[in-house]
């Protein structure tokens, strides 16, 4: 046992200083609790501050995992053999990272035939997705993107009685009070995991029905524009190939012998001698864009884009670990949520934010270890930062950024980028090669048809993300105000009806008649109300008085 500078009466409305993460005192009970556990991790300063956040916030509180918990199914499914197949034979397959990504990628596809209890691997819709091995403490709410998908065991499933609870639940763990309680447990050396037995110790608050109910449909709402998000940049890569008329490449591209063996003219080798850069692929879509019975330009050119911007300047980075300027690697840049993000101090970063901010609309391509993934960033990443691994591009005034965005990362545009790549271990592709890229341009009308999709998607996002950072802050504030104490007043009052009136404790709450009255309104009616009415009310009080 040792001294410590916990504070009882503490509440994080910040990250801690340095000093109160330096020693705590833990009671024997606590050992026990937590499944005898000795070592230090599992008892972290930052999950006892949370505790103590919740229990002095007046709200009732209870586990989130178990008999008298919220939730009562939670696992993280089983080790299998993984056999892939084709799509048409197989059900996609996810990884653990990719349950925070804007736009999960399917590579593989799991054998429906050979994999045993398939449907313990697979998704159902509104699971609460945590990782569990690795990276702890991701979080993600299973929105139609994830549902019927398989999902490896690096992630538990954790399964509440409704969507409203399922959006709570994903709310608070993702809050600054749930993330500490969640990877406390963490065990292991060089790759740690939680179980789901460990959930049983991550306590939540038991909110009103109607509060609940508030915070968790915020959240749902969150999982549904961004499910339409994504819809619409599958439109805009479906009208692509159509209004170009460009076959999809997998219809095209060599196959067996073909796909690996190709003859190359002296001629034709642009000084490069390496095999993928002479891929038969990347010929195929050479050849079918010559094809075309429109311009065919670079990204280069001054009418696609004004800047191609590798970062170069940027070396020398001092981080702080309270505010500051977020920095995303090259990987967080495709997260809705990521965790450990490094932040910069401002003051030292000041001449490097003119190379390194983000902008709203902005193009960037990761042009080092992972090459030719392509995100157009949405306005809440506007004024954050991102490292050197990804070249920004910006599209000329007269170019539609999601046009641009569409070709770079369609089949076509994927091919044309990493055939470009080069070095052994780690490969890189530069700014010459990103500028030499083809990109057909064809007449205005298509450019923006196929554009706004995207700009329409890049809106979405925005506001399934402020709708998820509203629903986070709503119950962070609920957990921060204390319980204020009643006040004596000794002044004479009159007498009030309200005193004759008799108190019945086994009445329904009022939040809960107000929820089951609320669910009896069709859906069709509460779509009729503006999104912001609860902010808004008098404003639309005084509207409609106005008109009567």
């Amino acid at each position: 046992m040792v001294k410590y500078d916990f504070q009882p009466e503490y509440t994080p409305t910040s990250s801690p200083d340095e000093s109160e993460k330096l020693s705590t005192t833990i009671r024997l009970s606590e050992v026990f609790n937590a499944g005898v556990r000795l070592e230090a991790s599992a008892f972290s300063i930052e999950a006892h501050n949370a505790v103590t956040a919740l229990e002095n916030s007046g709200l009732q509180l209870m586990p989130l995992y178990g008999e008298a918990g919220l939730c009562q199914e939670a696992h993280n499914a089983f080790r299998f053999k993984r056999i892939y197949v084709s799509s048409k034979q197989g059900v996609p397959f996810l990884s653990s990272s990719e349950i925070i990504s804007l736009r999960p990628r399917i590579d593989n596809y799991l054998s429906r035939k050979h994999t045993k209890n398939l449907n313990k691997l697979v998704i159902q819709k509104w699971d609460i997705l945590i990782s569990c091995s690795g990276t702890i403490g991701n979080v993600s709410l299973a929105s139609d993107t994830f549902a019927g998908k398989a999902l490896s065991q690096h992630a538990i499933r954790l399964r509440a009685n409704d969507a409203d609870t399922a959006g709570y639940i994903t709310a608070f763990l993702r809050s600054r009070y749930g993330r500490p309680l969640l990877t406390q447990s963490t065990y292991g050396s060089v790759i740690v995991h939680i179980e789901p037995e460990h959930l049983k110790r991550v306590l939540i608050p038991d909110l009103p029905s109607i509060r609940r109910i508030a915070i968790g449909r915020l959240m749902c709402k969150a999982g549904e524009l961004r499910d339409e998000a994504n819809r619409l940049l599958d439109e805009a890569d479906r009208l692509l190939h159509e209004r170009l008329n460009l076959p999809y490449l997998n219809s095209i591209a060599p196959t067996g012998k073909s796909s690996s063996i190709a003859k190359v003219k002296a001629s034709q080798l642009l000084g490069r001698l390496e095999g993928s850069f002479h891929d038969p692929v990347a010929i195929a879509v050479e050849k079918q864009l010559s094809e075309l019975s429109i311009e065919v330009t670079t990204v280069g050119d001054s009418r696609v884009t004004t800047e191609i911007r590798p970062i170069t300047k940027f070396r020398k980075r001092t981080y702080v670990k309270k505010g500051g300027i977020p920095l995303l690697s090259s990987k967080q840049i495709f997260q809705i949520d990521p965790v450990d993000v490094k932040r910069l101090a401002k003051g030292a970063h000041t001449k490097d934010l003119p190379e390194i901010q983000l902008q709203e609309n902005m193009i960037a391509v990761t042009r080092s270890g992972t090459i030719g993934r392509v995100q157009i960033f949405p306005a809440y990443m506007a004024q954050w930062t991102a490292s050197e691994d990804a070249t920004r591009i910006l599209a000329s005034e007269g170019m539609n950024p999601g046009y641009l965005y569409t070709w770079l990362a369609s089949d076509y545009g994927y091919c044309l980028i990493t055939r470009h790549s080069y070095g052994s271990v780690i490969v890189h592709i530069d700014l010459e090669m990103l500028a030499s890229l083809l990109i057909p341009l064809p007449e205005p009308s298509i450019i923006n048809e196929i554009g706004n999709l995207v700009l329409k998607a890049n809106q979405l996002r925005d506001e399934a993300w402020r709708n998820e950072q509203e629903a986070i802050s709503k119950l962070e504030n609920l957990i921060v105000k204390k319980q204020t104490p009643q006040v004596q007043i000794d002044t004479v009052q009159p007498p009030s009806e309200l005193s004759q009136l008799s108190f019945d404790p086994a009445a329904m709450p009022i939040w809960e008649l107000v929820a089951e009255i609320s669910a009896q309104v069709p859906d069709e009616e509460w779509q009729k109300l503006p999104t912001d009415l609860a902010r808004r009310f008098d404003y639309y009080q005084k509207q409609k008085q106005g008109k009567d």
